[in-house]
């Protein structure tokens, strides 16, 4: 009986082992997430001639004491500008988002200092006209906020995700001979100090 008894406890212990070493084995580490790839470089780079546009917004128009306020669809071409002035090309993702809204806020406070350095800024969003009109009234900037709607602006710049349909953000620094002296992109382009910089560098020299 005794004997038994022992082989029933025996055999107990020996199945309940397997689990009870593995409740204090301790777990194996989950694998890491991979990382996301850094988005492709901008193709336009500092020394390329910057690429040509031709980007639609809504101009004020009159007076500017209409109620609601009046305007009219414009044009901007970057090559209008050869010869005469620096620009600020900025690209950004989308109208309205915070980063977005932080970025463009910074250019209309410094839109004096450009424009005493002889530089005219361009926002540029691949949204439609009317968004951009919309995102320029909250702000009250003084600049234009271009659409590049067809994406065509930012495949020039190779900043264009062709998943998401947005440009990344990005902002050139075009002389007024139209070769591009400086790129920003991505969290550095959110701060247009350095872009200030170079502005007043180029007229100065």
């Amino acid at each position: 009986m005794r004997a038994s008894i022992a082989h029933v406890l025996g055999t107990a212990v020996l199945v309940a082992l397997p689990a009870l070493v593995s409740a204090q084995t301790p777990a194996a580490p989950a694998p890491a997430p991979s990382a996301q790839p850094a988005p492709p470089p901008p193709s336009v780079k500092v020394g390329d001639p910057a690429p040509d546009f031709d980007l639609a917004w809504f101009a004020p128009a009159g007076d500017g004491k209409e109620n609601p306020p009046k305007y009219e669809q414009k044009r901007v071409k970057l090559s209008d500008f050869k010869g005469k002035q620096n620009v600020v090309v900025a690209f950004f993702p989308a109208a309205f988002s915070p980063g977005c809204t932080s970025e463009m806020k910074q250019y209309q406070t410094q839109h004096g200092t450009f424009t005493e350095a002889n530089t005219t800024i361009l926002g540029v969003s691949v949204d439609s006209t009317w968004s951009n009109r919309a995102f320029r009234e909250q702000l009250g900037v003084q600049f234009p906020i271009l659409s590049d709607w067809k994406r065509d602006a930012a495949r020039q710049y190779g900043l264009l995700d062709e998943n998401s349909g947005v440009a990344r953000r990005a902002t050139f620094v075009v002389d007024k001979t139209g070769v591009v002296r400086k790129v920003d992109v991505g969290r550095e382009a959110l701060d247009p100090s350095g872009v200030v910089g170079m502005c007043k560098t180029l007229e100065t020299h």
